[in-house]
């Protein structure tokens, strides 16, 4: 059983460099991005020494994290099951003993993997443009990193599962991307958020795909803040878990192939 899905993560890997001069062109992409967001921020800081209780030093550290993680985590799969279902190839995911949920996760693990390669070469730019220091907190940050990224692929899973209904998820996915990495913190750190704003940004689960491992990597939460999310984002991964369970035992009766 595993050794089918170290197959599929391999697929997972070689699909993440097919296109090699479009990923090129994101991680362009991406170092301008955190280049004008440190030109931005710099202004808005404007001599001021911190803001919301971060320097400008940790701010842009920070920024310079969370886009780079979002690159590097951001899920496919739901590009890849709408297609799938779409055209009927779902029948053979769907026979293969594996189970299909491992599937989709293995494909991710190996796409993640090949992101991170291809990351590597612009590490060191956006290190420099981002003023990113070595964090005093790595294993809180690698463990928050790991229960975020987990939540993020159970949600993608979850909207991998409404195909089954619809049969077209572009959309949903598209609207998910636009929310989730906005209360992410890409762009604005969460603590920035105003009122009722902030409220509905704690009460979600994608603070802990951004924002918090993060703010973990440059000191902004405390040790006790750090237990405690942890164990919510634990919470999350559990309680989506069980959801998507549950989902998938009806999904799996809707399929779909090829119309009929």
């Amino acid at each position: 059983m595993i050794r089918p899905l170290i197959g599929t993560a391999r697929i997972g890997l070689r699909f993440q460099f097919a296109y090699r001069s479009d990923m090129i062109m994101t991680v362009l992409t991406l170092i301008a991005q955190v280049f004008l967001l440190r030109m931005v921020w710099t202004s808005v800081y404007s001599g001021q020494q911190q803001a919301q209780g971060m320097t400008l030093q940790q701010l842009l550290a920070y920024l310079s994290l969370a886009n780079l993680q979002a690159f590097a985590t951001t899920p496919i799969i739901p590009r890849i099951a709408l297609f799938r279902i779409r055209t009927g190839i779902v029948f053979f995911d769907l026979s293969r003993p594996t189970g299909y949920l491992p599937q989709l996760a293995a494909f991710q693990a190996g796409h993640t993997f090949g992101g991170l390669l291809l990351l590597a070469p612009a590490v060191p730019v956006v290190l420099l443009v981002g003023s990113i220091t070595p964090t005093g907190q790595p294993l809180d940050y690698a463990a928050t990193l790991l229960l975020g990224y987990a939540i993020s692929v159970l949600l993608s899973l979850l909207i991998c599962m409404i195909g089954f209904w619809t049969l077209e998820t572009g959309a949903i996915a598209l609207l998910y991307r636009l929310i989730s990495q906005f209360f992410a913190g890409t762009l604005v750190p969460l603590s920035f958020f105003p009122g009722a704003l902030g409220a509905l940004a704690e009460a979600l689960p994608f603070k802990y795909m951004g924002y918090v491992p993060a703010a973990v990597y440059v000191g902004h939460l405390s040790e006790v803040d750090v237990w405690q999310a942890l164990a919510i984002e634990a919470s999350w991964a559990a309680g989506l878990t069980v959801l998507l369970w549950a989902v998938w035992q009806r999904a799996r009766r809707r399929v779909v192939i090829n119309g009929g």
